[in-house]
């Protein structure tokens, strides 16, 4: 097949968002389909190093990747929290136009839009007229308000997000339109893909939004040796609605007998008040926040550590607890949103969201269990690691792929594809880099979704 990519976050070189837009593309590729991914060129060093460092790859050969630009203008305002948004509404709006140019000499059997993750945010590429893979996309989910004494700032961050997204889902025709021609609509959670069909989407499945890296999978299960304290780990953006404050309030409650220390890893616009909240609980000595650190650090602290612990109020569905199943970490976290659709329950302590009273202290019993049961913890490590197995990117694509061919929209075998050809080779399309939609770099900042 002929596939277009829509991938506004892009870069092999680091995770999240922008390591998904890069893989659901590539993985395309690998599996020989042509492939034209269209972003921005935030990632384009990341992008060049990878295909130079797998040139060997027949995939290399298969992957055009094709950078629209948007004007200055919008470019300055980035810099601003809505400016973001107002960046990626006109680069989807260029995008398209772009992609329409493209597919007059391709002739795309296949549009997948995956980042941003969004499911307000829509995209324009249902105007090609082809068939539409629309996520994983989430985004409808929300912080529960009783909560709020956790999450700083909660107007910005989330009353406006709120009414933002009720605007968006209320009056933009774009949104609608493409979620009702999209062939498949991809959400990460149950409130998104309750909110795409209320839209008018009219095939919506629940699809992790995240996807294992083979680099960062244990290559068995990890064994780890018992000790007196118990090696807590928080991993994570110093967002509001990460609300480590709530795991803070969690570990203030727990019986002074348990032996536990709690390292945090992440930065981000809270960090001048970590240290007052480390203070306010009272856990001054039991708490290391080491600040942002290489990934690599990351995985050797979830490989050294016992529990992964995480209260976020809004998340679709937190890639690090990916990371944290691959490393055999058993999860203490709430009962609600992604986590609650897609954490295996023999694999983690998935504590009521009730009210903060009740969560708080639920979180504390939890930490007391782990730390008195280091049988179980081992155990719902496994069942974590053996689940995460099942995640890896080709797994992935094997599951979308199948849902393509159930809808006719793809081979049945991957030995089929090469023989469906198109027009023009990738080389007649690389004058595409010269037109002025083409642009060097740019800062990208990730919208809460």
């Amino acid at each position: 097949m002929n596939v277009l990519v829509s991938s506004y976050a892009c870069n092999p070189a680091q995770g999240g968002e922008c390591g998904n837009g890069f893989h659901w593309a590539w993985g395309m590729a690998q599996r020989g389909h042509r492939v034209w991914c269209l972003t921005t060129p935030y990632g384009r060093l990341g992008i060049a190093t990878f295909l130079a460092n797998n040139a060997h790859e027949g995939a290399a050969g298969r992957i055009q990747f094709v950078y629209p630009k948007v004007p200055g203008w919008v470019q300055f305002l980035y810099r601003w929290q809505f400016g973001v948004y107002l960046h990626y509404f006109i680069w989807q709006y260029t995008a398209w136009r772009l992609a329409r140019r493209l597919d007059r000499e391709v002739d795309f059997d296949l549009v997948h839009h995956a980042t941003y993750s969004s499911l307000k945010m829509g995209s324009w590429l249902w105007r090609l007229g082809k068939p539409l893979v629309y996520g994983p996309v989430g985004g409808a989910q929300k912080a529960p308000i009783a909560f709020r004494q956790y999450l700083p700032d909660w107007f910005q961050t989330e009353t406006l997000r709120s009414a933002f997204t009720w605007v968006l889902t209320t009056f933009d025709y774009n949104l609608r339109q493409n979620l009702r021609h999209a062939a498949l609509v991809l959400a990460s959670n149950d409130e998104s893909a309750n909110l795409a069909r209320r839209l008018g989407a009219k095939r919506v499945e629940l699809f992790l939004d995240t996807g294992l890296s083979e680099a960062f999978r244990a290559a068995e299960f990890p064994a780890r040796p018992a000790r007196s304290v118990l090696e807590l780990l928080w991993v994570g953006r110093l967002y509001p609605n990460k609300a480590l404050p709530l795991v803070l309030d969690a570990l203030s409650q727990v019986d002074k007998r348990v032996r536990f220390h709690l390292t945090v890893l992440g930065d981000g616009p809270m960090r001048d008040l970590v240290p007052g909240w480390i203070a306010q609980y009272g856990l001054m000595g039991r708490v290391t926040w080491r600040g942002s650190v290489p990934w690599a650090e990351v995985h050797a602290a979830m490989l050294n550590s016992d529990v992964f612990l995480f209260g976020s109020l809004r998340d679709s569905f937190a890639s690090q607890f990916m990371e944290a199943l691959a490393t055999g970490l058993p999860i203490i976290t709430l009962n609600h949103q992604g986590a609650r659709t897609f954490l295996p329950d023999a694999a983690a302590i998935k504590v009521s969201v009730e009210s903060p009273a009740v969560a708080t202290a639920a979180m504390a019993r939890a930490v007391e269990y782990v730390y008195d049961h280091p049988e179980a913890r081992r155990a719902m490590g496994r069942a974590g690691y053996e689940f995460a197995l099942r995640q890896t990117w080709p797994q992935r694509l094997d599951r979308l792929l199948t849902m393509l061919h159930d809808l006719n929209l793809a081979p049945a075998k991957p030995s089929s594809l090469l023989a469906r050809r198109r027009k023009l080779p990738l080389s007649r399309l690389r004058r595409h880099k010269r037109r002025p939609e083409v642009v060097q770099s740019h800062k990208l900042l990730t919208p809460n979704s």
